[in-house]
C-alpha cells in the first residue's frame, strides 16, 4: 500500500513539473443577427387568408435539423444570387462568366427544390400533391384543381 502511495506521489510530482503546452481558450461562437434589422414578417398579408398556421408557426413545427437544412439552403441561395450578380452593373459583377452561370443554376436549383421540400413538409399550407390546400378551397378562394366554376 505504501509502495503504491509512493508511486503516485512520484508520478504526481513528475506531471506537475512538466511544462504542458497552453491550449487557447475556446471562445463562445459569435452569434449574428440579433443586432441587425429584422426581415419583415408580412403579418397583415397572412391574416388575409384563413391559414391553419402562420409561416412563423410553420417554422417552429420543423425539427432543428430541418430548420438548419432550410436555413443553410436560403443562405446558399442568396450567396449564389450575389455571385450571379443579375441585379448588378456589369462592371460590379464577378469576372468569371462560367462561375456566374453556375451560380445562377445553383440559385434556381435551390429555389425549385425548396418549393418541393416545403410542399412535402406542409401539405396543410400548400395543399396535397395535385390540388390546392383545403383552407383555400373551403374559403372559396380557389376551386379544386380541374373543377370548373359553377
Amino acid at each position: 500500500m505504501n509502495d503504491n502511495l509512493a508511486r503516485r506521489n512520484v508520478l504526481g510530482a513528475v506531471l506537475a513539473a512538466m511544462t504542458l503546452p497552453a491550449f487557447p481558450a475556446l471562445a463562445a461562437p459569435a452569434f449574428r443577427g440579433d443586432d441587425t434589422a429584422r426581415l419583415p414578417d408580412h403579418a397583415a398579408f397572412w391574416t388575409r387568408m384563413p391559414l391553419p398556421f402562420t409561416p412563423a408557426d410553420a417554422w417552429h413545427l420543423l425539427s432543428p435539423t430541418t430548420q438548419a437544412e432550410i436555413g443553410a439552403a436560403v443562405i446558399g441561395m442568396a450567396l449564389a444570387q450575389y455571385v450571379h450578380g443579375d441585379s448588378m452593373a456589369e462592371a460590379d459583377c464577378f469576372h468569371d462568366d462560367a462561375l456566374r452561370d453556375a451560380a445562377s443554376e445553383v440559385e434556381h436549383d435551390i429555389l425549385n427544390r425548396m418549393d418541393d421540400r416545403l410542399w412535402t413538409l406542409f401539405p396543410d399550407l400548400y395543399g396535397p400533391d395535385g390540388d390546392h390546400p383545403a383552407w383555400a378551397i373551403n374559403a372559396g378562394m380557389v376551386f379544386p384543381l380541374g373543377a370548373s366554376p359553377s
